[in-house]
């Protein structure tokens, strides 16, 4: 009699187990299938990156090669010749940081080339943070210093724990050797061909 009372409560247990067993199962699955999608977006995210660094050589490059025709048998202002062209010379660029399978990036580096003869006193970039659906939601600056002739200079960037993207823009460079001071919000007057100086000649 009591044996077929205790039926009931064995059965619930063992369905309770089972289902424990099935949960664990699908658990763990879970985990595995998110792992390997973080996986996935992080290497789609350095090869994304990769390929933004090659485009920028290659277009790197191309410009070199125009501009080379014009200095063969001519003698010219080196510091005039930079200043006109220096976009030509001094890059920007971010390192593979790393992002979050959710969201979030850290790890992030700034490097400021200068393949310039002269050297960079100070050089203000702008970050901008993106969502995973190209949404901005945070800006922020960073000033580098001291940034010496043909050579580049790297400096760590906050990190996010928000965000899939982040791209980085030139606001401001300065150099006093080369007599260059850019910024985002110098605007060329019409005719004049070199306008970036910091003191204009003859002053």
């Amino acid at each position: 009699m009591k044996l077929r009372k205790s039926i009931p409560l064995i059965v619930a247990i063992v369905i309770i187990i089972i289902l424990w067993i099935m949960y664990q199962n699908q658990h763990r699955l879970y985990l595995q299938t998110r792992q390997a999608n973080y996986n996935l977006v992080t290497k789609m995210n350095e090869l994304r990156q990769k390929d933004e660094r090659i485009q920028q050589g290659m277009q790197q490059i191309q410009n070199t090669q125009a501009l080379a025709p014009q200095l063969k048998g001519t003698f010219i202002d080196r510091k005039k010749y930079f200043r006109q062209n220096w976009q030509n010379y001094i890059h920007v660029s971010l390192n593979n940081y790393k992002t979050g399978f959710l969201g979030g990036m850290k790890d992030i580096k700034v490097t400021v080339n200068n393949d310039t003869e002269f050297p960079l006193d100070n050089v203000m970039v702008s970050l901008l943070y993106f969502r995973a659906n190209g949404k901005l939601f945070k800006k922020g600056q960073l000033s580098i210093d001291n940034i010496q002739p043909k050579s580049s200079k790297d400096i760590t960037a906050p990190d996010s724990r928000r965000g899939m993207k982040i791209t980085v823009k030139f606001q401001r460079i300065t150099s006093q050797e080369m007599n260059f001071c850019w910024s985002v919000d110098k605007k060329a007057m019409p005719g004049d061909n070199d306008p970036y100086q910091c003191v204009p000649a003859g002053k």
